[in-house]
């Protein structure tokens, strides 16, 4: 159970690895909810249906976000205080983390319902043939958050206690009977409004379940009942799940506003872009689970002294993020029509899959840019340089949204697509070269005591 120890110690490339593989898969299946709808909507029943998932996808990836980045802080302080033997404060953390995603989640569930109509007015939806069918998904989706927020937390929480397979477990059940419920309810003609029900009730079930084996076990494994909410340990959670949070929100906030500009050329175009960005952002979703990774495991050596690891860590990082990107430039670039295919039928409008096909051109080739930002932003907020991080991470969501309008209203009609989608690894390779320089020039060094210590061992 002694993450901390773990993180110190051994050889850098297998800690780091060992340590995000079950976030990433956690994370990665997380999203088979909504691509799974996404699969059911357009291959029973039509392009409006898949467009209407498609549209409000970057809003529900904008609600996964806060639930991983919070649950991001739960697991590293609830698993230090286990490395510490301080079982009381870890079963503290647990009850806390637990009463407070659930009153976040309640309050973005009320402002979300209330904002219902101007959300699907901000994504340029209100014109659109697939409006009712959005606003219907949405609804229950938004409904859903209390269930989305609990399990994503509750499997983090289960990583601290060292054990990630029952979660897992769990998900996977999920996942499977999400995919039977929207295929049934769709052959009993319920359409958009059947899928979305699927959806709830899975997540619903799935959430319920793990809570109720999180709180025995954790009892079981700590013996103690711990305070039901202290708000010392939540400032501590804080200050690790705010910096994921805002990452993961900001490039969530971005897509919200880049779908609104893709949603006004139509069904088609929306399909074939919603169905592209889902594939993207599975990959896009794994870097920022290795930034937060290579953070934890750099705020963790920091705080042991041991800052050579953090080089080392660096280069793990790095070399984990070269795989990944290689692997997937190679499968998306080869094969793309298969995995837009998935999305639709035979009845599906060619233009869905050839602009699917455009983005995925233009973006996967890329990814490089993403693989070496990463790690430089794992490690500039595991030792507290928010400033830089943010730069970054905020002149990428500026340069993005700028260019895609720019490009929108300027370029021809047969080239606005293209420009649009070409904004995005133009905003990461910017991001790239900002997180860089910071990395190689910022203060991060100062912030966790490298140099005194280069000094001291130089002497």
């Amino acid at each position: 159970m002694d993450k901390k120890n773990k993180l110190t110690s051994g050889n850098p490339f297998k800690t780091l690895l060992l340590f995000s593989l079950p976030m990433i898969l956690a994370v990665t299946l997380q999203q088979f909810y909504n691509i799974c709808d996404s699969l059911i909507a357009g291959r029973l029943i039509s392009d409006n249906a898949l467009s209407a998932v498609s549209s409000t996808y970057p809003v529900t990836v904008f609600y996964l976000a806060i639930a991983v980045g919070f649950g991001v802080g739960a697991n590293i302080i609830t698993a230090r205080y286990i490395g510490e033997k301080n079982y009381q404060n870890a079963k503290t953390a647990i009850n806390t983390s637990l009463v407070t995603i659930a009153i976040i989640a309640l309050v973005l569930c009320g402002i979300g319902l209330g904002l219902l109509k101007p959300i699907l007015a901000l994504l340029n939806i209100n014109n659109q043939p697939y409006y009712d069918d959005s606003f219907t998904y949405l609804l229950f989706y938004t409904c859903g958050i209390l269930f989305l927020f609990i399990y994503n937390v509750v499997t983090s929480l289960f990583q601290s206690l060292g054990n990630s397979k029952i979660p897992l477990y769990l998900l996977i059940f999920s996942i499977v009977l999400n995919l039977v419920l929207d295929i049934v309810f769709v052959k009993l003609n319920m359409g958009i409004s059947g899928i979305a029900i699927a959806t709830f009730i899975s997540q619903a079930i799935a959430s319920t379940i793990s809570l109720i084996i999180l709180l025995f076990y954790s009892k079981k494994i700590l013996e103690t009942n711990g305070k039901i909410f202290d708000f010392k340990i939540l400032k501590i959670i804080l200050s690790i799940s705010i910096p994921s949070i805002i990452q993961g929100s900001i490039i969530s906030v971005g897509g919200v506003i880049i779908q609104s500009l893709i949603n006004s050329f139509g069904p088609s175009v929306t399909a074939g872009y919603g169905a592209a960005y889902k594939i993207v952002y599975v990959i896009v979703n794994i870097y920022t689970v290795m930034s937060n990774a290579i953070s934890t495991y750099t705020s963790t050596n920091a705080g042991a002294a041991k800052y050579d690891r953090i080089s080392k860590g660096f280069l793990a990082g790095l070399s984990i993020c070269g795989i990944i990107t290689l692997i997937t430039t190679i499968v998306f670039l080869s094969i793309p029509g298969p995995l837009l295919n998935i999305f639709g039928n035979e009845n599906t409008n060619r233009e869905v899959v050839d602009v699917g096909k455009k983005f995925i051109y233009c973006v996967a080739p890329f990814y490089l840019f993403l693989c070496i930002k990463i790690p430089c932003d794992g490690v500039l907020k595991g030792s507290g340089d928010m400033k830089s991080f943010m730069t970054a991470t905020f002149a990428d969501l500026i340069i993005r949204i700028g260019l895609s309008y720019l490009f929108g209203y300027l370029l021809p009609d047969d080239l606005k697509l293209i420009g649009i989608f070409l904004s995005w690894p133009i905003g990461w390779l910017v991001g790239m070269l900002i997180s860089i320089f910071a990395y190689k020039f910022g203060r991060w060094r100062r912030l966790i005591g490298y140099k005194k210590e280069i000094k001291e061992e130089k002497v």
